[in-house]
């Protein structure tokens, strides 16, 4: 994934790009990497978990702002079944 993004970032286009391997990432980092520990095929989450799936995309893409050096990586600290998600779109949940 990293040699896509950086392709994609080399005409103009910022990425970033998730990943449930830590190990992975750092041997072929994208330029902005976020990493979250969930099972292989599943890194938004459960399947049918809307705000736990939009909860992590919207922190992915927080990375946009959050990484400054080309091939940072960030870890989301949610754990598979283990993590209680906020609906950043919900009015009132306090994410702007």
């Amino acid at each position: 994934m990293g040699l896509i993004a950086r392709e994609v970032e080399g005409h103009g286009i910022p990425t970033v790009a998730l990943s449930v391997l830590a190990g992975a990432t750092a041997k072929t980092p994208a330029p902005r990497n976020v990493v979250v520990r969930f099972r292989l095929g599943q890194v938004l989450g459960e399947p049918g978990a809307v705000v736990q799936q939009r909860r992590v995309l919207w922190d992915a893409l927080g990375a946009f702002a959050l990484i400054a050096q080309p091939g940072g990586v960030i870890e989301l600290s949610y754990r598979w079944k283990r993590s209680t998600y906020v609906d950043p779109l919900e009015p009132g949940s306090g994410v702007s």
